[in-house]
């Protein structure tokens, strides 16, 4: 019996170490493959940029910048910083809204006509269509608006084409800086059968549409070899967070995904940690056998009371723990046992950095002041000032063709206030408006300050600006842009409207005392504005 004993324990040794050895094996070939997969991840991340023919420049391909933004998308909806960084920054740009205003009535009624059309408030003139279209320009790194004009009246519509269905930018051979076309790639979904036997059709689609300034002297037809040439929808491409000489922009949020991720695993893995404390809450000490310990675990061992039956029920709240000499019963201490959840901020601070916003904005008030929660640093503010101006150029750059569409349509609104000219340039048509003289064709755009300023002090420096200290005007600003200052510096709402009234009231003032008059009025007004505004009223 001793030597079959002897026997199976040598078999099983030795079965036990061929196990060892494939279990060594196994195991260096999984590290290998990790290895072999991340060299394949950094092969595809290389793969990433790409060399474009003729130029002595690289950026990232098409497909990976789809693959930036989709992770993006997604960080947005799932990660509080990436989300939090985005909407601080909307609501920095867009949050109290803008104003918008031509200085001729003419062109300021065809501007808040385009405002007001219901399709262009819908995709991006109201208040809730400019803050998902900042959302969408900072997650993709791309907007792409599609202006269509009715030929006959020079209306404009607007609509927008997703980043992830435009697959291609053909530019000017000679300087790629100059679009020409937009290669557009979708599924277009059509129900067919009728009622009863409806059925979804998926079709796939491509066309080309031409850049909103491209107009080619010689026209390529309809096609494109086998692709259809929108020319009825001008595309107007935004960029931003890449170069100046890239084809396409990155997602602004492309710097802050991998730190954002390791600030989610860090905390993560703390929660594992501390997760893991409550497996064990007691330590006790002093035992000097199995037996003892043995029977310390029984009476340990109690159980959730649940009615008059039960025999080992758990101590009171305030009970006591009576020991022996030399036994000891503590809690289980966590406090420097391991690493605190703040010791992440650097992460933190990668993010915030990347997002180019301070710490405090990300819920960390302990690291700021009143004085850093009702303003903010240079940096910060200048940073938004720069989107606003960005929005604003987009803005002024719409508008202006909005313009020249009624000018070139036969029955457009502004034929009395100039001519439509097209003249062929370089291949090219270039168009344009010559306005009349007396004609000021600018359309002012602005927006309430971004910080929260004393509104008295504010007031009074427009008040001493025109005024010039003295008890009237003193013709340095002009009456419209004065009245204009002092509404936006009191966050008024309607302000067009309110000024509109103002003009009105201010024909009718023409002598010199009635312009002595309007400016006491005005000074009152001033006064009732600060007393009702900034003293609470």
């Amino acid at each position: 019996m001793g030597l079959l004993q002897e026997a199976a324990k040598a078999i099983l040794r030795d079965e036990l170490s061929e196990i060892r050895r494939d279990y060594g094996t196994l195991a260096e070939n999984g590290e290998n493959l990790r290895e072999t997969i991340t060299e394949l991840q950094l092969q595809l991340e290389d793969a990433g940029w790409t060399r474009l023919s003729g130029y002595a420049i690289d950026q990232f391909n098409r497909q990976s910048l789809g693959t930036i933004a989709e992770l993006s998308r997604v960080l947005y909806l799932k990660n509080p910083l990436i989300q939090r960084g985005a909407n601080v920054k909307r609501l920095y740009v867009w949050g109290q809204g803008v104003n918008v205003e031509a200085e001729d009535p003419d062109i300021n009624m065809v501007i808040q006509d385009f405002i007001d059309d219901r399709r262009n408030r819908l995709e991006l003139t109201s208040h809730q269509a400019r803050m998902l279209k900042e959302i969408d320009l900072q997650v993709d790194g791309n907007l792409f608006l599609v202006l269509f004009t009715n030929p006959s009246t020079g209306a404009v519509k607007l609509a927008s084409i997703p980043f992830s269905q435009m697959q291609e930018i053909v530019s000017n051979p000679e300087d790629a800086k100059e679009p020409w076309y937009y290669l557009r790639s979708w599924i277009e979904k059509t129900q067919t059968g009728g009622e009863r036997h409806n059925v979804g059709v998926q079709t796939p689609k491509k066309a080309y549409y031409p850049d909103w300034q491209y107009g080619p002297v010689a026209m390529h037809g309809k096609k494109m070899g086998d692709v259809e040439v929108r020319w009825d929808g001008l595309i107007y491409h935004v960029k931003v967070g890449s170069f100046s000489d890239w084809t396409w922009g990155v997602s602004e949020h492309y710097a802050a995904q991998d730190w954002a991720k390791a600030y989610k695993e860090f905390l993560e893995d703390w929660a594992s940690i501390v997760r893991s404390y409550r497996r064990f809450a007691w330590r006790f000490s002093g035992a000097k056998s199995k037996g003892e310990i043995t029977a310390i675990k029984s009476k340990m061992g109690t159980t959730i009371g649940t009615g008059t039956s039960e025999t080992n029920p758990p101590p009171v709240t305030g009970a006591a723990a009576v020991l022996l000499e030399g036994r000891d019963l503590q809690p289980i201490r966590t406090a420097g046992a391991t690493v605190a959840a703040e010791d992440g901020r650097r992460l933190l601070l990668m993010v915030a950095a990347a997002e180019g916003l301070p710490e405090t904005f990300f819920g960390d008030v302990s690291v700021g002041t009143l004085a850093t929660a009702k303003t903010m640093d240079r940096p910060t503010e200048l940073a938004m000032k720069d989107r606003q101006m960005l929005w604003a150029d987009i803005h002024r750059d719409l508008f202006n063709f909005v313009l020249l569409q009624q000018m070139k349509a036969p029955s457009g609104e502004l034929h009395k206030l100039g001519r439509y000219v097209k003249e062929p340039v370089n291949g090219q048509y270039q168009e344009w408006v010559e306005w009349k003289d007396g004609v000021d064709p600018s359309v002012t755009i602005s927006f309430p300050s971004l910080l929260e300023r004393d509104v008295e002090s504010q007031v009074k420096a427009i008040a001493t600006g025109a005024t010039l200290d003295g008890k009237m005007l003193a013709g340095t600003i002009p009456h419209r842009e004065l009245s204009r200052m002092v509404l936006t510096a009191l966050n008024a709402e309607d302000i067009d409207e309110m000024l509109d009234q103002l003009d009105e009231e201010r024909l009718e003032q023409t002598t010199e005392g009635g312009l002595v008059e309007a400016a006491r009025e005005l000074r009152d007004g001033m006064e009732k504005l600060i007393k009702d505004y900034a003293g609470g009223g």
